[in-house]
C-alpha cells in the first residue's frame, strides 16, 4: 500500500512537471528541479532506511521529499529566479500548487498532513519548536536530503563554463578571489547562513559547508562525510588563512559526526 501511493504520487508529480520541460529556453532550470526532486527522494528513501524509520513515516518523508519543491516550477516560470526572496517563498507555494493540482488525493488525512507541514517547513533557517513530533522528524529528514543534493548539484555546476547557469547560484557575482567575511563567521561560529547576506559565488559556498551543523540524522552526516563534498568545497575556494582555519574546523566536526553514525 505504502509503496503503490509513493509511486503514485511519483506519477503525479511528474506529470505536474512535464508542460514545463517543454518550455523555450527555460527546460534546464525546470529539469533540474525534476531530477533534484528525484534524487532527494532516494536520499530521503537511504535515511529512512539507515534511522530504522517506521512504514509510516517513511511513507511521509517519501511523498514529502516529492513534493518539497513543486512551487518551485510556478516559481520560475513567474519570476525567473529561485531565490525566494526576490520572488515567494517556495516551500508555501510547494504546499499551494500539492493542493491545488491534488498530488495528495486518495492519501489519509494524516500522513496528508505530516507531508505538507514537512514540505512547508523544509526552507526555514531553522527548524521551530514543534509539538508534532512526526513533523518534525520529517521536515528533518527533507532538510537533510534536500542539503545533501544540493551540494551535487552545486559542485556540478562549478565544473562547468562560468555563469552558464547564474540561475543555480541564484545570480551571485561569480568572482573566484572574493568572499564576504561575515558570511565565513557566521559558519565558523556554527550558526545557519541566510540566504540574503550572499553577495559572491565563494560566500554560497562557504555557506554550503555551514550546512553541516544543520544537518539532523546520523545517516545524514555519514553520507555526507562518504561523499567527499566539503573536500571539494574547499578546493576551489580561494587561499586564505581563515578558510584553511573553517577547513580545519568543519574537518574535525564532520569526524566527530559522522563518527556517531
Amino acid at each position: 500500500m505504502s509503496a503503490d501511493l509513493a509511486a503514485l504520487v511519483a506519477a503525479r508529480f511528474r506529470d505536474f512537471a512535464a508542460p514545463y520541460l517543454d518550455a523555450p529556453g527555460d527546460a534546464f532550470a525546470y529539469r533540474l528541479k525534476l531530477n533534484h526532486t528525484m534524487r532527494v527522494l532516494g536520499l530521503a528513501e537511504t535515511i529512512c532506511a539507515g534511522e530504522g524509520f517506521s512504514e509510516r513515516l517513511t511513507l511521509a518523508g517519501r511523498l514529502a521529499a516529492l513534493l518539497h519543491d513543486v512551487g518551485r516550477f510556478p516559481q520560475y516560470e513567474m519570476f525567473r529566479t529561485f531565490r525566494d526572496a526576490q520572488s515567494a517563498n517556495h516551500a508555501l507555494l510547494s504546499v499551494r500548487h500539492a493542493l491545488r493540482a491534488r498530488l495528495l488525493e486518495g492519501v489519509p488525512n494524516d500522513i496528508r498532513r505530516i507531508v505538507l507541514g514537512a514540505v512547508y517547513l523544509h526552507n526555514k533557517r531553522t527548524m521551530p519548536p514543534l509539538r508534532n513530533h512526526e513533523i518534525d522528524a520529517v521536515a528533518r529528514l527533507v532538510r537533510d536530503s534536500d542539503k545533501l543534493d544540493i551540494f551535487k548539484i552545486m559542485i556540478d555546476h562549478f565544473s562547468a563554463p562560468p555563469q552558464e547557469h547564474p540561475e543555480v547560484t541564484l545570480h551571485v557575482k561569480d568572482d573566484p578571489a572574493r568572499f564576504t567575511p561575515a558570511v565565513l563567521e557566521t559558519v565558523m561560529r556554527r550558526l545557519p547562513g541566510d540566504y540574503r547576506d550572499l553577495v559572491y559565488v565563494n560566500d554560497f559556498k562557504i555557506m554550503m559547508i555551514g550546512w553541516l551543523y544543520d544537518l539532523n540524522y546520523a545517516t545524514a552526516f555519514r553520507l555526507l562525510a562518504q561523499s567527499g563534498h566539503l573536500e571539494a568545497m574547499f578546493a576551489s575556494l580561494p587561499a586564505d588563512a581563515d578558510i584553511a582555519r573553517l577547513r580545519e574546523q568543519i574537518s574535525t566536526d564532520l569526524a566527530e559526526r559522522a563518527g556517531r553514525a
